[in-house]
């Protein structure tokens, strides 16, 4: 663990939330832990512009050509005045940008339409402009799973972003925020895998959320949209119980565990997983998606053109959406489809 402290005291760190939009708030956060325990000063959050579907109902991520007052080169970068305009005039301020509010200064964010390669593109750009360590956070730790479980609601930008950590010129590691508090694989599943990855040699160690970490998460919370990123705050305020997110879709338990981040090493993880190996030359989301449907994954994607397709998209679409009745029915569909790949093969 020293020599990983070392190396990030020395480093210009940037902190990718690595599961979606709402990530970034917790990438925030997790700069904060590092500049107290280690004195890390040189740390800056990085966005993933997959928005929820209560904040952009319409499906899939965000792409380049929507995104207005913001710096376009290899990433994405996000400011204070940036903005999205979906259908033409749906128009909404992507998370990052509120993050950007909250800093003062730019969030490099990447888009996933085209494909790893495109998010392996942003991220050595961030090597470029002096960036020399990155951290993958994710809260909840779908970025643990195989991908076919039948609890897992969004696999897919997890394992885009690990898939093209993997490949990058940038040291770096994996981070775990709050197992299970996205309310997708079960907790205990999640401590399962990380003890897989103990046994495998990928696991590095452990860090936590302090009481006085509250403070923090109160400045940035109002200013965010995201339900897994609180439920840390919830804990660390003594909240402890079963907490309802997402429409009532999912339960998540909240307690003393919610305040933990596990730490793995990004090939060794990569090496294990399945979907983040196969994606891992795509240079598209379409490519990405056809080749989930092939290994059986559902992903987000599919659920989001699902939604779109029953409910509509825009401001309409943003109420009571059967999102458990439409997963049911999309993982139907998947498996179909993979039993006819294999039938013809």
């Amino acid at each position: 663990m020293a020599g990983l402290v070392d190396t990030l005291k020395s480093s210009s760190i940037a902190v990718v939330g690595a599961g979606g939009a709402g990530d970034v708030v917790s990438a925030l956060v997790l700069c904060r832990v590092l500049a107290d325990l280690f004195d890390v000063r040189a740390c800056t959050p990085v966005a993933v512009l997959w928005e929820r579907w209560s904040h952009d109902p319409f499906p899939g991520p965000i792409p380049r050509g929507l995104i207005r007052n913001a710096r376009l080169n290899r990433c994405t970068y996000i400011n204070r005045n940036s903005y999205v305009v979906r259908g033409g005039k749906y128009v909404f301020k992507p998370q990052a940008s509120l993050i950007a509010e909250v800093i003062g200064r730019e969030i490099p964010s990447i888009t996933l339409e085209r494909g790893v390669n495109g998010v392996l593109e942003c991220l050595n750009e961030l090597s470029e402009i002096g960036y020399s360590f990155l951290i993958l956070l994710d809260v909840g730790g779908d970025i643990l799973a195989h991908g076919w479980e039948d609890e897992l609601w969004s696999p897919l930008t997890d394992a885009m972003v690990l898939a093209a950590a993997s490949k990058a010129r940038l040291t770096s590691v994996v981070a775990v925020l709050a197992p299970g508090a996205d309310g997708e694989l079960p907790r205990d599943y999640v401590i399962n895998r990380v003890n897989k990855f103990l046994k495998l040699g990928a696991y590095l160690g452990l860090l936590g959320l302090w009481r006085e970490h509250i403070r923090f998460y109160e400045d940035v919370l109002p200013k965010s949209l995201t339900e897994a990123g609180k439920v840390p705050y919830d804990a660390l305020r003594g909240s402890v119980g079963v907490k309802a997110i997402r429409n009532g879709s999912r339960e998540v338990i909240v307690d003393v565990m919610s305040t933990a981040i596990y730490i793995f090493k990004v090939k060794e993880l990569c090496n294990e997983l399945p979907l983040p190996r196969a994606l891992a030359s795509t240079k598209s989301l379409a490519e990405a998606v056809k080749i989930a449907e092939e290994l059986g994954i559902q992903t987000e994607l599919h659920l989001e053109v699902e939604a779109a397709r029953r409910y509509g998209c825009g401001p309409k679409a943003r109420g009571a959406i059967d999102w458990v009745g439409i997963r049911s029915l999309v993982k139907e569909r998947i498996r179909k489809l993979k039993l006819k790949s294999y039938s013809t093969q």
